[in-house]
């Protein structure tokens, strides 16, 4: 889900969740990209590429995965001023999915890059730092009932201790996909922040799904406002 060096700012983890595809669309590979924007000023935007080397994406089988993120975050400086820091990782795993009729499981460990620069105002933490870490992943998607989901994701990497955490519940929606509430956790050694909100997930325009969230959050930096979550999936 390390080389070390002193230890500087460090931004929250993102990952991105696969939404399982309709049983129509046996991908081979899957393409998942995701923008969250927040009233504090933290944005964050990434994207995954998951694929199946043995038949389609919805049989069960081995996994590679390639994750990519782009981001810039606020913290804490030792002066309790805020900082603004900039951030960059990709990643590298291997996995095994296990798809049954109405759910799918997902795990995946391997190698992460991360590259944490800060603008500080004062000299109690480094400016910039890179590091490379073990990175692993977990996805869980199920239908209990022809009308209800439940999405569950997280990982963890000893890149700065970063770990990330979003759980999804919904009902069928008269505009299509599933509408429900939504919780994350995310955070590392010097940055935490939780968001509860809505989410309208899994709506098919021809071959892209896209999800859409929003509602509250909450960090130590900036404390209490509001975010925005766009996810988009395809694939082929």
């Amino acid at each position: 889900m390390a080389v070390c060096v002193s230890p500087p700012v460090r931004a929250a983890d993102w990952y991105t969740g696969a939404v399982a595809p309709a049983d129509r669309d046996a991908w081979i590979v899957s393409v998942d990209a995701s923008t969250t924007l927040s009233s504090q000023g933290s944005q964050f935007a990434g994207a995954t590429v998951t694929a199946a080397p043995q038949d389609d994406l919805l049989v069960s089988g081995p996994r590679v995965r390639l994750d990519g993120l782009i981001g810039s975050y606020r913290t804490e400086t030792g002066n309790g001023r805020n900082a603004i820091g900039e951030q960059a990782e990709v990643a590298a795993m291997a996995g095994y999915a296990w798809v049954m009729p109405d759910a799918a499981l997902s795990a995946f460990v391997g190698l992460n890059v991360r590259h944490n620069e800060t603008s500080q105002f004062d000299n109690s933490l480094p400016s910039d730092s890179t590091r490379v870490g073990l990175k692993t992943a977990l996805d869980y998607y199920a239908r209990p009932t022809a009308s209800t989901m439940i999405h569950a994701t997280g990982s963890y990497s000893t890149t700065f201790n970063a770990y990330y955490g979003r759980v999804r519940a919904g009902f069928a929606s008269v505009a299509g996909g599933y509408i429900g509430p939504e919780f994350a956790l995310l955070g590392d050694d010097y940055y935490r922040q939780w968001r509860a909100g809505i989410h309208l997930s899994g709506m098919q325009f021809g071959a892209v799904q896209l999800g859409v969230s929003a509602g509250y959050l909450h960090d130590q930096a900036s404390k209490g406002g509001l975010y925005t979550t766009i996810d988009l999936r395809t694939g082929f």
